[in-house]
C-alpha cells in the first residue's frame, strides 16, 4: 500500500488505455464529412476523452450526417441553423408511441454543438450554425434514494466478518461510503492507491480524466489494511499474475460492475433496508451527510470530483427536502392539525 505523501507523482500504470476511433458497418458517403468526423474523434482521443464519450460522439455525428446526406448536404459549409433545427425536431418524434426524454435530446444536440464549435476553432467554418440551436430544458434531477446516516451505519455493519468474503465486503463498503468514489473508480483502484499512513485515496483518471485525492477516516483505512493483509493475499494466490487491483473476487479475479451490484443487494438485504440501494446511492448519501454535518459545499465538491459546484448543490436541495419531511414528522402533533379557535376574526 502507498505510504508516500500526496505530492507523489502519478504512475502511468494507473492510466486507462487510450480510446480508439470506433468502426461502423454503415459509413458516411461524403468524404468531407467522414474525414472531419475522424479528425474530431482523433482530437477527442488526444484530449483524453474516454472511450464511451468517443463512441457517443461517433454515433451522434453518424446519425446527423446520414440525415444531412438524405437532404443532399455533403459539405459542412452548407449546414445552416435551419437544417439543424429540423434535425432537432426529428429527434423529438415519438418512438413506440412515447416521446423521447429531454435528456436524450439534450445529449445528442450538445454533442453536435461541441462538434461545430470545434470546427469553428479549427477555422474549418467561418460561422457556427449550432450556436443558436435551442436546447431542451432539463428537469432538476435529484438523487432518487438517499440513506440516512443511521441506515448507512446499518449497511456498513451488515457484512459477516467471520468469512473472507464478508471481510472483503466490509472493507469495500467502508471505503465506498467514506470516499464517495464512483463505481468504476472503485473497481480500478490498486492496492498502492490507498495511502494508509496519511489516510488518503488516490483516484486516477476519474470522470473527465481528472485525478483527485480523497481523505478517508481511520476506520475505513483500518478495514482496508486488514483486508489487504489477511484476505486479499489469499484471493490473489488463486490467479496469476497479480496486477495489484484492490478488490478481488474469491478466485483472484477483478470485481466487475455486475458483481458489485450483487454485493450491494446482498448486504442491503442483510441490513434490512427496504430502499433500492446501489453503489451510487452511497456516494449520494455521503455528500448529503457531509452537508448535513456542516461541511462547506466547496470541500464536498472536491471530494465528489465535481467539475462544477452546481452539481454539488443538488445535495443541498435533497437535504432541504429531508429537513422539511423531518420537520413535518416531528413537529408537535397537537399543532399539526389543531382546530382553529374562535377569535376576533369570526
Amino acid at each position: 500500500m502507498r505510504t508516500a505523501t500526496a505530492e507523489k507523482t502519478v504512475d502511468t500504470g494507473h492510466r486507462r488505455p487510450p480510446a480508439r476511433v470506433p468502426k461502423s458497418k454503415r459509413t458516411v458517403k461524403s468524404k468531407e464529412l467522414a474525414k472531419l468526423k475522424d479528425r474530431y474523434l482523433i482530437w477527442m482521443i488526444a484530449t483524453n476523452y474516454s472511450q464511451n464519450t468517443v463512441n457517443h460522439a461517433h454515433n451522434q455525428l453518424q446519425s446527423l450526417f446520414f440525415f444531412l446526406e438524405a437532404r443532399g448536404i455533403t459539405r459542412v459549409a452548407d449546414v445552416t441553423t435551419e437544417i439543424l433545427e429540423i434535425y432537432s425536431i426529428a429527434l423529438r418524434r415519438l418512438k413506440n408511441g412515447l416521446p423521447p426524454r429531454p435528456v436524450y435530446i439534450h445529449h445528442r444536440l450538445n454533442m453536435i454543438k461541441q462538434f461545430f464549435k470545434w470546427l469553428l476553432s479549427q477555422s474549418v467554418i467561418l460561422k457556427d450554425p449550432a450556436e443558436d440551436l435551442e436546447m431542451p430544458k432539463l428537469p432538476s434531477q435529484l438523487p432518487h434514494t438517499i440513506l440516512t446516516q443511521a441506515e448507512a451505519r446499518r449497511l456498513l455493519d451488515a457484512p459477516d466478518l467471520r468469512s473472507p468474503i464478508g471481510y472483503r465486503d466490509k472493507a469495500l463498503l467502508e471505503l465506498l461510503y467514506a470516499s464517495g468514489v464512483r463505481s468504476r473508480e472503485l473497481l480500478r483502484l490498486k492496492v498502492e492507491d490507498v495511502d494508509i499512513k496519511n489516510r488518503l485515496v488516490y483516484v486516477w483518471q476519474g470522470k473527465g480524466a481528472k485525478d483527485r485525492v480523497v481523505p478517508i477516516p481511520e476506520i475505513a483505512a483500518r478495514f482496508v489494511t486488514e483486508y489487504v493483509t489477511q484476505v486479499r493475499s489469499r484471493f490473489a494466490k488463486l490467479s496469476k499474475p497479480d496486477d495489484g487491483t484492490l478488490f478481488l473476487n474469491w478466485n483472484g479475479h477483478k470485481l466487475n460492475l455486475n458483481r458489485l451490484c450483487e454485493i450491494m443487494r446482498k448486504n442491503v438485504k442483510l441490513a434490512g433496508i427496504e430502499k433500492r440501494v446501489t453503489a451510487i446511492t452511497l456516494r449520494h448519501s455521503l455528500a448529503s451527510a457531509l452537508l448535513e454535518n456542516g461541511m462547506g459545499i466547496r470541500y464536498i465538491q472536491k471530494i465528489m470530483g465535481h467539475e462544477k459546484v452546481s452539481a454539488t448543490e443538488i445535495y443541498a436541495k435533497v437535504t432541504l427536502t429531508g429537513l422539511r419531511s423531518h420537520h413535518a414528522k416531528h413537529f408537535m402533533k397537537e399543532r399539526r392539525n389543531a382546530p382553529r379557535r374562535n377569535d376576533f376574526r369570526k
